[in-house]
C-alpha cells in the first residue's frame, strides 16, 4: 500500500515538474518596461495610468511579436519625486539607475518630471543605452543637449511637447485679447524652473513682438505658499493678462484661490496645474473661471468631437480611472507606449540599436496626431492633427473646458470676463 501511495505521489510530482520545465521553456520571456518617474506627482499618476491602459490592450491582443513570438510587455515602475521641489536632483538619478541595474529593463516610458533631472539624466541613460521614450520633462534644451552628441544621445526621444511649442498655442488667444478686446498690459508670474522659463520666454517674445506692454515680472520659488505680494504688484500696475506657468500642485492652488480673493482685475493666461485640469472645477471651483490655459498633447482630458481618436481614448481612461487629475502628457504618455511597441515589433529584435533605427522612422496616428521624430528626437508639433501631433488651448467657460485654438481642434471663441468688459 505505502509503496502505491509512494509510485502515486512520485508520478504527481513528476507531472507537476514536467509541467513547470514544459511552461517555462514555452512561456516567452516578457518585454520589461521601467517607468521612472514622480509617481504621485498628478502629471506622473495620470501618465502611468494611460501606460498601464496602452499596456493593457497591446497585451490582451497577444503582445508585441519578437522574433516570431509574442511576448507580453511588463511595466516595473520607481518613484524618481523629483517634482517635489524638495528632492534633490542626485536623488532622482539614483532612483532611475536603481531601476536600470535592479530591473535590466529593455526600455524606458515617461521618465523623468522634472526639466532639471531630464538634463541631468541624459548621461545616465546614454551610458546604459535603453531606448527611452519620454513624455513628461519638458524643456526646450533637450534638443540642444542632444544636438550636442547625437550619437551619445540617441537613445532618448521625446514624444511629448516641450516648452517653447506649448506656449505657441496660447500666442493666438494673446492675438485675439489685443486685436478684439483691446487689452495690451502684461504681467509674467514665473515659476523659477527650466520649463517655466522657456514657457515665459515664448510669451514674453510674442508680446514684444505685438505690441504688447510688459508692466511687471517675478520670478517666484516652486516651493512658495503665499503670491499675494507679487498679485498685489499686478494689480498696482493695472495689469490686464497675467502670464504664467506652474507645475506644483498646492502652490498653483494658493495662487488661483489668492488672485480670486485679492480680486485681481486680470485675465490668467498660461497653464497650471490644477486649474489645467479635468477636475478643476471640482478642486478649485468657479475661481478658475475664464481662465485660459493649455492642455499641452491632445488626449489629455478633453473629449475633443473634431478628434475621435483622441475622444475615444479620453472616455476610455475616464471609465477606467476616472477623470484625469492633470493634463499635458496623459495622451502622449498613451502614445509613446504604442509608438515603442510598434519600434520593437518593426526591429523583430529587443537589441537597443534595432530599436533606435525603428523608432526614428516613427510615423504613427495617435491621441496626439500624428507623430514623427526631428533630427533630435523630438516628436514634431504643429497645428493639423492629420499631419502632426498637435496641443491645444482652451478656456474655462461655465465649468467646461473649451477648445479655443487651434481652428482644426477649436469648438468655441474666447469670452472676456464681464468685469473686463
Amino acid at each position: 500500500m505505502k509503496k502505491k501511495v509512494f509510485t502515486i505521489l512520485f508520478l504527481m510530482a513528476l507531472t507537476v515538474g514536467l509541467f513547470w520545465v514544459n511552461s517555462s521553456q514555452t512561456a516567452p520571456k516578457p518585454i520589461v518596461v521601467a517607468i521612472p518617474t514622480a509617481l504621485k506627482s498628478d502629471y506622473g499618476y495620470d501618465a502611468t495610468h494611460a501606460v498601464e491602459l496602452a499596456v493593457s490592450e497591446i497585451n490582451a491582443k497577444g503582445g508585441v511579436l519578437v522574433g516570431g513570438e509574442k511576448r507580453q510587455i511588463k511595466i516595473i515602475t520607481a518613484d524618481t519625486r523629483d517634482m517635489d521641489p524638495t528632492t534633490p536632483i542626485h536623488d532622482a538619478l539614483l532612483a532611475a539607475e536603481k531601476v536600470i541595474l535592479e530591473q535590466k529593463p529593455d526600455a524606458i516610458l515617461i521618465g523623468f518630471g522634472r526639466s532639471e533631472a531630464l538634463m541631468a539624466g541624459m548621461d545616465l541613460i546614454a551610458k546604459y543605452k535603453i531606448p527611452y521614450v519620454g513624455s513628461y520633462a519638458q524643456t526646450h534644451m533637450f534638443q540642444k543637449q542632444f544636438a550636442t552628441d547625437p550619437a551619445k544621445y540617441k537613445y532618448l526621444f521625446r514624444v511629448c511637447t516641450d516648452a517653447t511649442i506649448v506656449p505657441r498655442t496660447l500666442t493666438d488667444s494673446l492675438d485675439v485679447l489685443k486685436n478684439q478686446y483691446g487689452l495690451t498690459r502684461f504681467f509674467v508670474l514665473q515659476q523659477d524652473t527650466l520649463l517655466s522659463k522657456g514657457f515665459m520666454g515664448v510669451l514674453k517674445a510674442h508680446c514684444q513682438k505685438t505690441g504688447w506692454e510688459e508692466v511687471g515680472y517675478e520670478v517666484i520659488a516652486s516651493d512658495s505658499t503665499d503670491f499675494s505680494a507679487a498679485l498685489t504688484k499686478v494689480k498696482e500696475k493695472k495689469a490686464q493678462v497675467v502670464l504664467t506657468m506652474w507645475d506644483v500642485a498646492q502652490g498653483g492652488t494658493i495662487m488661483i484661490k489668492q488672485y480670486a480673493a485679492m480680486k485681481v482685475p486680470a485675465l490668467i493666461v498660461g497653464h497650471i496645474v490644477g486649474v489645467s485640469s479635468a477636475r478643476g472645477w471640482e478642486i478649485i471651483g468657479s475661481d478658475i473661471e475664464y481662465c485660459i490655459q493649455t492642455e499641452g498633447s491632445l488626449g489629455s482630458a478633453i473629449p475633443l468631437q473634431k478628434v475621435p481618436k483622441a475622444r475615444e481614448f479620453v472616455e476610455r481612461f475616464v471609465k477606467k480611472y476616472g477623470l484625469a487629475r492633470s493634463q499635458w502628457i496623459t495622451g502622449s504618455a498613451y502614445d509613446g507606449a504604442y509608438v515603442l511597441a510598434g519600434a520593437i515589433e518593426r526591429a523583430g529584435s529587443l537589441d537597443p540599436e534595432k530599436i533606435i533605427a525603428e523608432l526614428e522612422k516613427t510615423d504613427y496616428r495617435g491621441v496626439t496626431g500624428r507623430i514623427r521624430f526631428d533630427k533630435t528626437h523630438q516628436a514634431i508639433f504643429g497645428n493639423d492633427p492629420a499631419e502632426t501631433a498637435v496641443c491645444l488651448a482652451y478656456q474655462w467657460q461655465k465649468g467646461k473646458m473649451v477648445p479655443i485654438y487651434p481652428p482644426s481642434v477649436a469648438e468655441g471663441k474666447i469670452i472676456l470676463p464681464p468685469w473686463m468688459k
